[in-house]
């Protein structure tokens, strides 16, 4: 019995891979694949290719190296699609797409350095589509940038952009966008600029040659009126442009607290009087109930209503202190940073913000349905502006007091009560504006 037990350990024996743990060369008689590979946090294998030689090769605990010391190379590949690439280590950092054929197999060179040991890895980054030298993210998939460099250079996603339907590759900027929507811009700055049906037929204020087209819907126990704006000539996109710069300098001069230079730059001059009477009226119904909001940030608020910008100078102080009301409704917060000004500016002006909530725009899908009995499809261009007027309270760029009318209308029939509330506003510019339908 016990000489069995010796023969059938000996056959185990030299049935295994020769692993060379000795001094002895390792030569591969044929391909031999390990498994247990780590690869991120799961494991997969590898594949050695007939032929290779090294000093030695060592599996442990789901790591793999080599010491070569051989005339010829090692190669190595994976069968498994999931290994993207293959990283070799030493004194230098190479790294091979994987070719799961094994025809194109990564290398260890051969070193007349005994010594020296090769640390292999495998490697599957989420969203790369090429890879550095090192194994780090060259280039990303569509909607996916570079983020870092050399090995630890990964994929991040793009800051979602409305109305974009592909990105440049590596920039997130808007390669292509949805129907609707104007591309404009190059590069990392390329964006989607929002349907004629929110921004009006012009960047900036002015008389309007739109109209209204109203149809109402009887039904035994509502009456639902549906306004529908008439397409108008699209704004060009160098207007476009310079409403965007509009707001940006506009965000500047009220995050730089200067009233000067607001006052100058409304050709305006100082009335404490109104100041106080806004601060008052607007301001402190809006910051209550909010926590670390300073005498500066309320400053800017008062000014803001009392005094407007260049670009908000068409809405009233009533209507810029909404703007503020939905900023607030949409973010739980006033604006108090530059990029916060920024998107309550763009709000004024009927721009998509740049943040978004994810809670408002739940939200606002909700209400979409409640108006229109259904559900929105975000690739709809008037969709998208509906769900993201009633997110986010974008003013129209010009308003059409007709179509607003019937709004609200539309707006008793469905809520049973007349709109009070920033949002309930909000749903009525959205009716009026977006040019979403039943």
């Amino acid at each position: 019995m016990k000489k069995f037990l010796v023969i059938t350990v000996l056959a185990l024996f030299l049935a295994l891979p020769v692993f060379a743990l000795t001094d002895s060369d390792f030569k591969a008689d044929g391909d031999i694949t390990v498994t247990g590979i780590t690869l991120n946090s799961s494991t997969s294998s590898i594949v050695i290719k007939s032929g290779s030689e090294a000093r030695t090769w060592t599996f442990n605990d789901g790591g793999f190296t080599v010491t070569n010391a051989s005339s010829t190379s090692f190669k190595i590949y994976s069968t498994d699609a999931n290994v993207k690439a293959i990283k070799v280590a030493s004194t230098t950092i190479g790294c091979t797409v994987n070719d799961i054929t094994g025809a194109a197999p990564a290398t260890i060179a051969s070193t007349t350095e005994a010594s020296q040991v090769f640390t292999v890895s495998l490697v599957a980054l989420s969203s790369a589509a090429t890879y550095n030298y090192s194994c780090g993210a060259a280039t990303c998939d569509n909607g996916y940038e570079v983020s870092g460099t050399g090995e630890s250079a990964t994929c991040s996603a793009c800051t979602v952009l409305t109305g974009a339907a592909t990105y440049n590759t590596g920039t997130c900027g808007a390669a292509t966008c949805i129907s609707g929507y104007t591309l404009s811009g190059s590069g990392a700055s390329a964006t989607c600029l929002p349907p004629p049906a929110i921004t009006g037929s012009s960047g900036s204020s002015g008389s309007s040659n739109q109209t209204t087209t109203t149809t109402t819907t009887e039904t035994t126990t509502t009456t639902t009126t549906t306004t529908t704006p008439t397409p108008t000539t699209p704004a060009t996109p160098s207007a476009y442009a310079q409403q965007w710069q509009n707001v940006l300098t506009d965000a500047a001069t009220m995050f730089s607290g200067n009233l000067g230079s607001l006052l100058t730059a409304m050709g305006a001059t100082r009335n404490a009087s109104t100041e106080t009477s806004a601060a008052s009226k607007y301001t402190a119904p809006l910051v209550s109930g909010l926590k670390n909001v300073t005498a500066e940030i309320k400053s800017a608020i008062t000014n803001f209503v009392n005094y407007g910008t260049p670009s908000t100078k068409i809405l009233g102080a009533g209507e810029r202190a909404g703007v503020i009301n939905s900023y607030k409704t949409a973010f739980g917060r006033v604006p108090s940073t530059e990029a916060q000004w920024k998107d309550a500016i763009a709000i004024g002006n009927g721009r998509w913000p740049g943040e978004k909530s994810t809670a408002a725009e739940a939200k606002a899908a909700v209400e979409f349905k409640k108006v229109y009995k259904r559900a929105p499809d975000m690739k709809n261009p008037n969709d998208n502006a509906a769900v993201t007027v009633i997110s986010y309270g974008l003013r129209p760029a010009i308003r059409n007091t007709n179509s607003e009318k019937a709004a609200i209308k539309s707006f008793k029939a469905i809520y049973g009560h007349a709109p009070v509330s920033a949002l309930a506003w909000d749903i009525v510019r959205s009716i009026a504006y977006s040019g979403a339908k039943r």
